[in-house]
């Protein structure tokens, strides 16, 4: 049984969004102080696009808690069972924390230019506070740090499955 096409697409679009996040992440922290000018661009598409994505995460959590999930293949142990249960809740957790903490990190910190989606400015529900900003930054970076990680073994276990344990080949469900 596969998940249902709504599922799928959101599925893989907000994969799309969020590798693309992570990487756009991960280039742009060095042009901080290099070249401001560059760097102000790198981060009005990071903002837009985490507004577009956390967005979409609501969206995709309305819809999982409507559908009927397609149950796991009886070969997959009980263990791993727990395991794949966890980690799917952990990706919920942090798919809505790390664009929330964006969104603290923006609002607090004293020189940004706001928060936008697109060409479009969200107001800023918190004061300027370079503390609150602190502890958001470092909350939002290690958080997709550990974000990267859980992506990886999402992909290296349903690869597993694919190429090793094809009878409980998972990634059918989702393609």
């Amino acid at each position: 049984m596969k998940y249902s096409k709504s599922i799928r697409a959101i599925h893989w679009l907000s994969a799309t969004i969020v590798i693309g996040l992570l990487s756009l992440g991960l280039y742009m922290t060095p042009y901080d102080e290099a070249n401001a000018a560059f760097a102000d661009n790198l981060y009005f598409w990071h903002k837009s696009f985490g507004v577009l994505f956390f967005i979409i995460v609501l969206v995709r959590i309305m819809v999982r808690r409507r559908s009927k999930l397609p149950p796991l293949p009886d070969g997959i142990s009980k263990p791993e069972r727990i395991v794949v249960n966890l980690a799917h809740k952990l990706f919920y957790i942090l798919m809505v924390a790390i664009p929330l903490l964006g969104y603290v990190q923006s609002s607090t910190y004293e020189y940004s230019d706001g928060v936008h989606f697109f060409f479009v400015d969200l107001p800023e529900l918190l004061p300027k506070n370079q503390a609150v900003y602190e502890v958001a930054n470092t909350l939002h970076k290690w958080l997709s740090f550990v974000l990267i990680g859980l992506i990886a073994l999402h992909i290296l276990g349903a690869l597993r499955h694919r190429l090793f344990d094809r009878k409980n080949d998972v990634l059918k469900r989702i393609l």
